[in-house]
C-alpha cells in the first residue's frame, strides 16, 4: 500500500542525510527548494536542476557537472544519462520548487500555494468532472477551496505522468489517470501538492 503522504526533504538541509545513505528514495525521492518570492521562473528553474544534479551525483557517485539534464519548454525535465533510466518532474510556486526523481518508470509532481479565495466551480466542472464538482458541492463551505487544490495537483501531476498537457475533463483521459498512483505530499502550511507514478508502487525510507 502507498502511504498516505510522502515526505519531501528540503535542500540541501538533506544533503548530509543522502551523503550518509545514498540508497535512500531510491525509486522515488522528491525534494523542495527554497527559490525567490517571484513569478519569474529562470532562476528558480536554475536552481533546482542544480539541486537535482547534486541529488542524483549522491545517489549515483557520480560528479554532478557529469550529469546531463536537457530542459525542453513543456515537457518532463530529461536526464542524458546512458545506462540509467531516470524520471524527474519539477513544479515551481512563488518561494518554492519542488523535483521528483524516480526509476521506476514515468513520474509527475504538482504543487499549489493556497489561495485565499478563488471561484473554483469552473474549473472542476471543466476538467474534473462531474463526480469531482459534485464531491466538492456537498462540501461543507470552508473544506471546498482546499479539496479543489489538493484535487487540481493530483490531476496535474496524472497528467505529466502521463506526459500530457491539461485538458478538458473526459471519461477516456479519467481512465487513463487512475492507471498512475497518486499520493500527496507533505509540505508546508499553504501548500499542497501531488506526485504521480507508474507503475503503482512507491517507496519512502
Amino acid at each position: 500500500m502507498p502511504p498516505a503522504a510522502l515526505a519531501v526533504y528540503p535542500w540541501p538541509a538533506s544533503r548530509p542525510l543522502l551523503v550518509a545513505t545514498p540508497e535512500i528514495g531510491q525509486r522515488l525521492f522528491v525534494i523542495s527548494v527554497a527559490t525567490p518570492r517571484t513569478t519569474l521562473r529562470d532562476a528558480a528553474r536554475a536552481q533546482l536542476r542544480g539541486a537535482v544534479r547534486e541529488v542524483l551525483g549522491l545517489q549515483l557517485n557520480r560528479s554532478p557537472e557529469s550529469i546531463a539534464l536537457v530542459s525542453v519548454p513543456g515537457q518532463a525535465i530529461g536526464v542524458d544519462l546512458p545506462g540509467h533510466a531516470i524520471s524527474v518532474s519539477a513544479s515551481h510556486e512563488v518561494g518554492m520548487s519542488v523535483a521528483a526523481m524516480g526509476r521506476d518508470g514515468p513520474i509527475g509532481v504538482d504543487i499549489m500555494r493556497l489561495p485565499d479565495e478563488f471561484d473554483w466551480q469552473p474549473l472542476a466542472h471543466d476538467y474534473l468532472g462531474p463526480q469531482a464538482l459534485a464531491t466538492l458541492a456537498r462540501m461543507p463551505p470552508h473544506e471546498q477551496l482546499p479539496a479543489f487544490t489538493r484535487q487540481w495537483t493530483r490531476l496535474e501531476a496524472g497528467l505529466k505522468c502521463l506526459g500530457l498537457g491539461l485538458q478538458e475533463w473526459n471519461a477516456a483521459l479519467a481512465r487513463q489517470i487512475q492507471t498512475c498512483r497518486i499520493v500527496a505530499l507533505t509540505l508546508p502550511a499553504g501548500l499542497v501538492g501531488s506526485v504521480a507514478c507508474k507503475p503503482r508502487r512507491f517507496q519512502e525510507t
